[in-house]
């Protein structure tokens, strides 16, 4: 008699080769909770974990993702090509125009890897839900295709969950 197995989780490599995600809808989404502050965060799919979260008015791209990438389990070549691209991004949109893109022997350059190595880590970056590409809607780049770094909507909510735990600042006498 063999045991019962328990159902599989996919792996971000199963949820890889899919499409750009969709338009976001019009759902509440949960605000980002001040220190001491109560926050439920909610409970999400692997698809939902692995898309890109939303960013609250309150909260800054270039904050989330670096505290993210660092509560993050990837390896530390992935994490030092996510932090290469992050000055090239826009700070509210994440947005990697084609004119500030950085080119793979660029990122080779600036981070000491071989040219191989930084394709494979943007594979990874893309798989976990750090990096995908959409098209650009206006300016001077419209129709062309761009990279958005993003943090994935699993780490944000571990990240509000993390902001809402924390003690409360003490007032400045």
């Amino acid at each position: 008699m063999t045991a019962p197995t328990a159902p599989r989780v996919p792996t971000p490599g199963d949820l890889a080769r899919r499409p750009a995600p969709p338009a976001p809808t019009k759902r509440a989404q949960p605000v980002a909770a001040r220190p001491g502050q109560p926050y439920t965060p909610r409970t999400l799919t692997p698809a939902e974990a692995l898309a890109p979260g939303r960013i609250g008015k309150r909260e800054r791209l270039r904050n989330l993702f670096t505290h993210g990438l660092r509560i993050s389990r990837m390896r530390p070549h992935a994490r030092l090509v996510a932090l290469t691209l992050l000055p090239y991004a826009n700070d509210k949109t994440g947005l990697l125009t084609p004119a500030h893109r950085p080119t793979i022997e660029q990122l080779a350059d600036n981070t000491g890897l071989l040219p191989a190595q930084v394709h494979v880590q943007l594979q990874v970056l893309t798989q976990r839900g750090w990096l995908y590409s959409r098209p650009i809607a206006e300016g001077p780049h419209a129709g062309k295709v761009g990279l958005c770094l993003a943090v994935p909507a699993g780490v944000l909510e571990q990240l509000r969950a993390a902001r809402a735990q924390a003690p409360t600042p003490a007032p400045a006498e």
